[in-house]
């Protein structure tokens, strides 16, 4: 395992164990069960309450870098490096995820929030302990996916 590996992986621990009582945040296994649709919503959202929830704190200079992480586009690139980055992240979470499951059933479940909590932190943008509840008003609107 890479040193940036392993960064992730404590990232994602650090995450899970600070943030115990973060039961307003979605489980990764609960919103790969939604519609791509509201996927998309989601993490759209995510990404607007993280700019909130900086705004309110003060940082608006952070809520700009966390507008121009995913929205801006590399040359060469198809999509916003923030929304690269954060898909990484969410595969790697839910393997780190799966693998604690695996050793201990009862072990909290990692969170789609610990995923761009990651994405921010590697990109010098550190959320306040808020962000993790944002989403808690959250509803899907769409027919969940059938391979789900």
């Amino acid at each position: 395992m890479n040193g940036f590996n392993r960064f992730l992986v404590a990232a994602f621990m650090s995450a899970a164990m600070l943030l115990p009582g973060a039961v307003q945040a979605m489980e990764i296994q609960q919103y790969d069960k939604m519609a791509l649709q509201d996927r998309a919503d989601y993490v759209g959202d995510l990404i607007v309450g993280a700019q909130k929830v900086l705004i309110d704190e003060g940082r608006s200079d952070l809520a700009d870098q966390v507008h121009n992480l995913f929205t801006e586009t590399p040359a060469g690139d198809a999509v916003p490096l923030g929304m690269t980055e954060f898909s990484r992240n969410l595969d790697r979470a839910r393997l780190a995820d799966a693998k604690r499951a695996a050793v201990d059933p009862n072990a909290r479940r990692l969170e789609v929030e610990d995923a761009m909590f990651v994405t921010l932190k590697a990109n010098n943008i550190q959320l306040p302990d808020s962000f993790f509840a944002v989403m808690k008003d959250f509803k899907p609107k769409h027919a969940q996916d059938k391979k789900n």
